[in-house]
């Protein structure tokens, strides 16, 4: 992403994410490295890499029982993107538990934008991530 934007620090070029050292695309960190991957499956959202971005997510929704998968999947990517970015900004490595930490505080901002049986259901899947 920062090749693409001209930006050049200490020659990033791979996926800050991923022990593999993939390319830094948006396929590779939000839904194929494997920092993404343990993201998604905390969360019971599973992506199938082979297909495209908009495939493997109608799918992932498809699949995904519970309720508010759109909110729940653009809270959880963004707070990847954060990850990313702490660490080449702010050089802090990135760590599960900080994403869980940051996406479940973004879940409980959520409760207060829906009707009070989804603001249930946000505590209850909190609760148990």
């Amino acid at each position: 992403m920062l090749k693409r934007r001209h930006y050049h620090i200490d020659d990033i070029e791979s996926c800050v994410l991923c022990t593999t050292q993939e390319e830094e695309t948006i396929d590779n960190l939000i839904f194929s490295c494997q920092f993404s991957q343990h993201c998604w499956a905390k969360i019971g959202i599973s992506y199938n890499t082979n297909n495209s971005i908009i495939e493997a997510t109608i799918r992932a929704k498809e699949s995904y029982s519970d309720r508010l998968f759109f909110e729940i999947f653009t809270i959880a990517a963004w707070n990847i993107w954060k990850e990313r970015n702490n660490y080449i900004f702010n050089q802090i490595n990135p760590t599960h538990n900080s994403w869980l930490d940051r996406t479940k505080a973004d879940l409980n901002w959520l409760r207060y934008r829906v009707s009070i049986d989804l603001s249930d259901y946000i505590t209850s899947l909190v609760n148990n991530l």
